[in-house]
C-alpha cells in the first residue's frame, strides 16, 4: 500500500513538473505560428499553420487548406 501512494504522489510531481515546463517554454504570447493547427469555418479547412498575432487578436493565413 505505501508503494501505491508514493507512485501516486511520484506521478502527481512529475506531471506538475511537466506542466510547469511546457507553460514556462511554450509560446503564451506574442507573434507566433500554431504549428500543427489548422483553421476551420463552418467545416471548411481554409488553412494550416496559421500565423498568430495576440497583441490585435488576429490570425493570419498563408497557406491554402488541403
Amino acid at each position: 500500500m505505501k508503494r501505491i501512494g508514493a507512485g501516486i504522489i511520484l506521478g502527481l510531481c512529475l506531471g506538475a513538473a511537466g506542466a510547469a515546463l511546457a507553460h514556462q517554454f511554450g509560446p503564451a504570447e506574442g507573434d507566433h505560428y500554431q504549428m500543427g493547427w489548422t483553421v476551420l469555418v463552418r467545416g471548411a479547412v481554409i488553412c494550416q499553420d496559421p500565423y498568430v498575432r495576440s497583441s490585435e487578436r488576429e490570425i493570419e493565413c498563408r497557406s491554402a487548406g488541403r
